[in-house]
């Protein structure tokens, strides 16, 4: 989710037929670029590959801004190809995807008395002291307003944007469509699994009571978490909350990296914390909050507790299949290669057989991945080139249709956390000794 006061304004595509046309549209304008681009190479007696002429900046960035103005499914599901950016998608792709995360749109003051109306009745503003209709807060599917009630309780207001939850499978069919046939995702690759569960998630990210229900639930297990007195989260406002809207208690927190660039010898102790939680999360209560987005963890400046947002994307997984996990992290930091290979099998790696021509590729990035774990004391992120050597290895085989495989969609979700962990870590410099906090789980 974006915080930042400068949003942009736009829109949102409501109908079915819409969104399809702005779809239709850029996929027009990506071939004609593709054409046009060629013809300025032909001229100078250049041959150039089709992914080259479609892989360009412009057309990249074409398909960011598009999916960014439709909001909804569209940007989330160019945001969830984005999770397994190493092995998955080419890195110009990757990159260009991973700018939705940034993206401020938000929708016109119109189309938001509208969803206030519809949901609260024409009155509405009378329960209310106050309510701001500028947004402290967008992200793919909804925008986020800070009001008072007459009883003098502050609230977050989460709106959802008009026409979502009805085209998300519209919208995930018409982007896979797109991006197949512009050539941006191989004909290839088999994306069945991620789409399905692409439809599931997003579904249950359009449903705010089902959200709702999160907070509750992850308010009530979390009070078991060992550094809980470490932690703030916001508390549901049932009477306000509908499968539209969703009402908090406001939490006037600090941004997350607002914080540390004036605290910066603050970053091991709240990196460590969230590497605790996300074990915890993992190893104990099997419910797990997977979106790594640095604005779902903010600072209380009071206390210095670190506030958890945004719990649409909490996923609960089998205690199988997360105690085979560990299983193949173990043989990670015991540098089993054999040993991670049948790990790695039994949660569904290398479906393809044994032929798999990236498996040696997958070991090696789990391996490179258990480094933090193998480390004695504390491992210095900031100091670690191992983003790029993850990354590098990775794009050795990314360019090979043949040799992409989709891991299952537990896997991905998983992936995606801890490697969002990661990149915070390096990204503030934090040196936190991560194998004492696994071994607590051990």
């Amino acid at each position: 989710m974006t915080t930042k006061s400068n949003f942009t304004a736009a829109a949102v595509p409501k109908s079915r037929t819409s969104r399809l046309l702005k779809l239709g549209g850029l996929a027009g304008r990506v071939a004609g670029n593709v054409v046009a681009e060629g013809s300025k190479r032909w001229v100078r007696g250049e041959a150039a590959p089709l992914s080259e002429l479609v892989l360009t900046q412009k057309n990249l960035t074409h398909v960011a801004d598009k999916l960014a103005r439709m909001r909804g499914a569209a940007m989330k599901m160019g945001q969830l190809l984005s999770m397994d950016a190493g092995t998955l998608l080419p890195a110009e792709l990757a990159t260009v995807l991973a700018r939705l995360q940034a993206q401020g749109m938000v929708m016109p003051k119109t189309q938001l008395l509208n969803a206030l109306e519809s949901n609260w009745g024409e009155s509405w503003m009378e329960q209310f002291s106050y309510f701001s209709f500028e947004p402290v807060a967008a992200a793919s599917i909804g925008q986020v307003h800070r009001a008072r009630l007459e009883s003098g309780e502050e609230l977050a207001i989460k709106v959802q944007f008009p026409g979502v939850a009805q085209s998300i499978d519209s919208d995930i069919d018409n982007v896979v469509s797109l991006l197949r046939m512009s050539g941006l995702i191989p004909r290839g690759l088999d994306l069945d699994d991620l789409i399905a569960e692409a439809r599931r998630q997003l579904h249950l990210e359009a449903d705010y009571l089902a959200e709702a229900q999160h907070i509750n639930q992850y308010n009530e297990v979390v009070q078991g978490f060992r550094s809980s007195a470490s932690l703030l989260m916001p508390s549901c406002h049932e009477a306000l909350t509908s499968t539209d809207i969703l009402s908090m208690s406001f939490i006037e927190a600090e941004a997350l990296d607002t914080w540390l660039k004036r605290k910066p010898e603050d970053a091991a102790r709240i990196l460590a914390l969230m590497l605790e939680l996300f074990f915890t999360e993992m190893l104990e209560y099997q419910l797990m909050q997977t979106d790594p987005n640095p604005a779902n963890y903010q600072i209380d400046p009071q206390s210095g507790r670190l506030v958890l947002l945004d719990f649409g994307a909490v996923r609960r997984f089998d205690t199988g299949f997360t105690q085979r996990y560990k299983h193949a992290i173990d043989m990670a930091i015991a540098r089993s290669r054999e040993g991670l290979q049948d790990a790695l099998e039994a949660l569904g790696f290398f479906a393809k057989g044994a032929d798999v021509a990236n498996r040696d590729v997958v070991l090696d990035i789990f391996m490179l991945a258990a480094e933090p774990l193998r480390a004695e004391g504390a491992y210095d992120f900031g100091a670690s080139d191992l983003a790029k050597r993850i990354q590098e290895r990775g794009m050795s085989v990314s360019r090979d249709p043949n040799a992409w495989h989709t891991p299952p969609a537990d896997v991905l979700f998983l992936h995606r956390k801890m490697g969002g962990m990661y990149l915070l870590a390096a990204k503030y410099g934090a040196k936190v000794n991560v194998s004492e906090i696994y071994a607590r789980f051990s």
